[in-house]
């Protein structure tokens, strides 16, 4: 129904002069009663009767009791009570109900007044598309009549339907009537009688042919002398003769007739008589002034010379000149670049869009933007840039013939997520899981519950890394394989936030939206929220997906919902979404977007008030390119964005509706990072947000949501949630947000690992020992530095440490940008040039982990063996740890070195004997004493322990742990934690675990010293130092899978200052960092 109060209501007003002592209440039967509203293009109705008058319901009991108002009317003798109504031209909105009561005389006038009892036999009940809202002025004046007419026969009271007279096929009449018409004796006037005009076949005739307003009776008012319009007033008798003549208006059609019926008595018009003028007025011709002669050609034209390209432009603000120096290189650069010189040459170019200057650094960019003729700027959808492949180099076998190609397992991916509302380039971060196997990771969650405690990990490690299809099928699988439920098992082991995230994860995405929304209607409440994100960011054919699934398992239609329970605009607008009736169209037209940019702002800010229905019109049924263009438009016509327009005019859950649609229309990616932003925002966390985004665009588009973001936030996504959250929510959270492989240490060692040996043939173990026997790529994070110059770096380090303070920026500036080789020649500069040893200056300046840090840097990879190996020998007690890292993790030419070092530094023999015959592959026979020596006996003999482990190379080792496993149906790791304990066992263990996988045991040995309360400084040093140029990219990858954080937000959390930078400086997270003018000292 239309909403009162949204057009201005009508007034009610007898067209007659005021008479002192008389009530304006008081009317007789000739008075014409005018209806006038201020809001244009609306219609009015009334009723005389004193009922409601309704512009939908104009019958009651085939009586007409409502009447559509379109000229002034009269009223029968008695007490009469008028209700009058506006209503808007669409029928969307209404006015109040006026209400006016008049007491009408009868003064004697014929019976045969057109009254509103005869309203119906002039308007139809049908609604004529007639402009009904009166004005003041010509139509006022126009309507002031009345006259005696003569009698017509008694009509019935009882109304009947009969057709119009006025439609009856007839001869137009002319606009008032001609002289020849009878004559009648009318108003007061007592002297001889004057034509009038005829009167028509109907009641009255209050429109003319042209659709304006006239003189309801259609005779001309001046040729009336019983009747004048003065001051908008009808008077009765004679005429004023001093009056100024009755203006009369004419509608174009109506004075095209009077001209046709009566040429002779035509007024002449000023624009006729200037062209008449102009036609009997001679021409004359003015000659042109003769253009000056030009003058002779010269004899030798010559070519207009290049500019001269020159080294340097003078710059210093003289742009003119700086702009010809880039044009003379650009010819230069043509003439010498022949792809260059003919693409510029073919193309015909308008003039220039755009232009951007950008100082890079090593050198200025200069981009220009040239008009396309007859393409508009932005009409052209630009194809995405796609990256040639470089091809991968063919693995060979040992025979030197190529591998056979493998051919991936076909990805699995729900439909649902194809059904995105565009077609853009997105990626998500959780991916199908090409090794996967429905019953192994059944079995896999199977045994984490089964039992006292649960092993999250295990869970963790299965649901975060399969896509939803793999999910759903795992979901199917357990319930086969076992007769429960998975997500009922959860339930009994999981709680809060990270139970949360796994029972969505095993919900198929339809199902999952539909059980939100499900939860956020049901019950006292509602979640606007959650409605608005659902149904404002999915495409036509996920909400008719969503629909269906909503009716199969509730039993209920989700529009019927959604009425039930929202109101207002908000219900309006989720309603026409749930429609899916969005355009897909991908054409975007222009002059449809200026339209109706120019509808919302004629909605919106150019007029009092907020027309919502024609933004809820706009944004929910035009595709995204079209609303795209629709709100450049708009910025044109209201120079203010859409956004801050939709701020200024709305607000509460329908501002939420219409920014959350125009957000996702212009990055929907950047939409989602914003409401994660909110998510995590302050104290506490909405946990419901954050899973069901994190959830529901896994798959879909997390990838761009990490990048926007990073944008908005200057933080990492994964920064935010590590920050945000603990515990095992935080770990599945961030495995979704990261994404990747799964992690495979479970392949590696424990059960998994002794299933995964029995399954293997023995050529597929072997392979495995021959590639990891290969010599692995190593990336490390710091490198040489481009324009090495030692002396300069040797001036700025003896600056940093002259006089009171310590400029510690320009230590780490140097040291943490330096590799080893380079460091070396500058510690060897110093002393030469300084005379000073820099280790002994640095150890002197700093403190604490940063003074580790450098003085380890300053020296060589032995030299800073032997000093841990010393350190962890000397004095009281032994630091096992330090020894099994060092001698477990270095290669034999390393031991060599470090031997050497030692021997050189402390005039001691190193007796750590590690020996590596890489071409001993015996591990059958090595395998009888290890399990002589551990589980067939009672005890331990750890000397053959120590003997094979000590003594074998990496790939031999490798080979022996998969017999082992073969053999005893346990893993090496699990045989050394029931055989042995205290350091010995960790001493075993870091050398299995560092032959396993190298990087992971210095991920595992980093996040220890890092773990709980303080910082254990010499390992994190040591390993930073000694690992920053041979393998720390991979060791930060490690880190990344294992504990879902990155190395570098975990170094950020536990240490600070400049200890902090130089650290992040040697992971390759921080670049030089500009050094300070002031250095920082006890008198700063």
């Amino acid at each position: 129904m239309p909403s009162a109060g949204a057009v201005c209501p009508p007034q009610i007003t007898p067209l007659r002069k005021h008479i002192p002592g008389i009530v304006k209440s008081k009317v007789d039967t000739t008075t014409l009663i005018e209806l006038v509203s201020d809001t244009p293009d609306c219609k009015l109705y009334f009723t005389s009767d004193g009922s409601k008058p309704s512009a939908f319901q104009r019958k009651i009991g085939g009586k007409e009791v409502t009447f559509k108002y379109v000229g002034p009317f009269t009223l029968r003798s008695g007490k009469r009570t008028l209700k009058a109504i506006a209503v808007s031209r669409d029928g969307m909105r209404e006015s109040d109900v006026v209400t006016k009561q008049f007491n009408v005389e009868d003064i004697g006038a014929p019976t045969t007044d057109y009254t509103t009892d005869d309203y119906n036999s002039f308007f139809e009940t049908s609604d004529l598309d007639t402009d009904c809202t009166l004005t003041s002025g010509s139509t006022l004046k126009s309507s002031h009549k009345k006259s005696n007419l003569k009698k017509k026969p008694q009509r019935s009271t009882t109304p009947i339907r009969s057709k119009s007279p006025l439609r009856k096929t007839k001869t137009p009449k002319e606009a008032w009537a001609s002289s020849s018409s009878p004559v009648l004796d009318v108003g007061a006037y007592d002297g001889p009688a004057f034509p009038t005009p005829e009167i028509p076949d109907g009641p009255f005739n209050p429109v003319n042919y042209s659709g304006t307003q006239i003189n309801v009776w259609g005779g001309n008012p001046n040729a009336w002398p019983g009747m004048n319009a003065n001051s908008g007033a009808v008077t009765f008798g004679h005429p004023n003769q001093g009056m100024s003549p009755y203006s009369t208006q004419f509608g174009y059609l109506t004075e095209n007739m009077i001209q046709g019926c009566n040429p002779e008595n035509r007024h002449v018009t000023v624009g006729e008589l200037r062209k008449s003028m102009e036609g009997r007025k001679p021409q004359i011709k003015e000659k042109p002034p003769s253009p000056p002669p030009s003058p002779p050609p010269p004899a030798i034209e010559y070519p207009p010379k290049d500019p001269v390209p020159n080294t340097i432009s003078p710059g210093n603000g003289d742009f003119k000149e700086n702009i010809r120096h880039v044009y003379a290189h650009m010819l230069e650069y043509a003439k010498g670049n022949k792809d260059f010189r003919l693409k510029v040459a073919e193309p015909k170019m308008g003039k220039m869009l755009e232009a951007k200057f950008e100082d890079e650094g090593d050198g200025y960019r200069v981009s220009v933007v040239m008009a396309k003729p007859g393409v508009p700027r932005g009409s052209v959808r630009k194809p995405p840039k796609v990256e040639p492949k470089v091809e991968p180099k063919k693995k060979t076998n040992g025979n030197g013939k190529p591998k056979p190609k493998e051919t991936p397992p076909p990805k699995k991916s729900d439909p649902y997520f194809a059904m995105e509302t565009e077609n853009l380039e997105t990626e998500g971060t959780v991916k199908p899981y090409d090794k996967f196997n429905a019953e192994q990771d059944a079995e896999v969650l199977r045994n984490a519950m089964k039992g006292l405690g649960t092993d999250e990990d295990s869970i963790i490690n299965v649901l975060a890394y399969r896509s939803n299809p793999q999910r759903h099928e795992i979901y199917t699988t357990y319930k086969t394989m076992f007769g429960k439920d998975l997500i009922e098992d959860l339930k009994g082991e999981l709680s809060g936030g990270f139970l949360d995230t796994c029972k969505a994860l095993l919900m198929q995405p339809a199902h999952y939206d539909a059980y939100l929304l499900r939860k956020a209607i049901k019950g006292l409440g509602t979640d606007e929220d959650v409605l608005i994100e659902i149904l404002c960011t999915r495409s036509n054919a996920q909400i008719t997906e969503i629909k269906r699934v909503y009716k199969e398992k509730f039993n209920k239609e989700l529009e019927k919902d959604i009425i039930g329970d929202t109101s207002g605009h908000l219900k309006r607008l989720l309603v026409g979404l749930c429609q899916s009736n969005r355009s897909d169209s991908n054409e975007v037209d222009r002059n449809k977007a200026h339209q109706d940019a120019k509808a919302m702002y004629e909605a919106g800010e150019k007029k009092w008030g907020t027309d919502e229905s024609r933004f809820n019109v706009i944004l929910v049924s035009r595709s995204y390119p079209q609303l795209r263009a629709t709100f450049e438009e708009y910025k044109k016509i209201s120079k203010k964005d859409i956004e801050d327009a939709l701020k200024s005019e709305m607000s509460g859950d329908l501002l939420r509706g219409f920014l959350t649609i125009v957000r996702c229309v212009k990055n929907k990616a950047g939409h989602f990072a914003r409401q994660l932003q909110k998510t995590m925002k302050g104290l506490g966390t909405d946990d419901d947000t954050l899973v069901r985004i994190v959830v529901s665009r896994c798959e879909i588009d997390m990838v761009q949501i990490k990048e926007e973001f990073q944008k908005l936030t200057g933080q990492s996504l994964e920064q935010f949630v590590a920050d945000d959250l603990s515990g095992d929510y935080r770990n599945v959270i961030l495995s979704i947000v990261t994404g990747g492989p799964p992690p495979e240490t479970a392949a590696k060692s424990g059960k998994a690992f002794v299933e995964a040996v029995k399954n293997k043939t023995e050529e597929e173990l072997d392979e495995e020992v021959k590639m990891e026997s290969e010599n692995i790529q190593e990336d490390p994070t710091v490198k040489a530095a481009e324009n090495f110059n030692a002396e300069n770096d040797v001036e700025v380090l003896r600056k940093a440490m002259k006089g009171f303070g310590t400029d510690e920026k320009a230590i780490i500036n140097v040291l943490g940008f330096r590799d080893n080789a380079q460091r070396l020649e500058i510690a060897k500069s110093f002393k030469t040039m300084v005379g000073k040893d820099l280790i002994d200056e640095l150890k002197g300046e700093l403190s604490g982990g940063l003074k580790k840090l450098c003085v380890g840097l300053c020296m060589s990879s032995p030299d800073f063996d032997a000093m841990n190996l010393n350190k962890a020998i000397k004095g009281l007690g032994t630091d096992e740890q330090v020894l099994v890292e060092v001698i477990c993790t270095r290669s034999n030419e390393q031991i060599k070195a470090f031997k050497e070092a030692y021997k050189r530094l402390y005039n001691k023999e190193l007796e750590a004997d590690v020996a590596g015959d890489t071409s001993e592959t015996k591990p059958n026979k090595m395998l009888k004493p290890l399990v002589e020596a551990g589980e067939k006996k009672w005890g331990t003999d750890e000397s053959r322990f120590n003997v094979i482990l000590v003594s074998r190379s990496y790939a031999q080792l490798r080979a022996t742990f998969q017999e082992y496993a073969k053999a005893a149906n346990k893993d090496i790791e699990d045989t050394l934690k029931s055989e042995m304990s205290g350091d010995l066992l960790k001493g075993f263990l870091a050398v299995v675990r560092c032959i396993r996988n190298k990087s992971s045991h210095f991920c595992d040995e980093l996040y220890k010293s890092l773990k709980g309360l303080g910082t254990d400084d010499d390992t994190l040093c040591r390993i930073l130092v000694s690992r920053c140029e041979v393998d720390m990219v991979q060791i930060k990858e490690e880190f990344q899978k294992k504990y879902k954080q990155t190395l570098a937000m975990f170094i950020s959390d536990d240490v600070s200052g400049d200890y902090k930078d130089l650290c992040l400086a040697l992971l390759g997270e921080q670049q030089p960092a500009p050094a300070e003018k002031k250095k920082k000292g006890f008198f700063s």
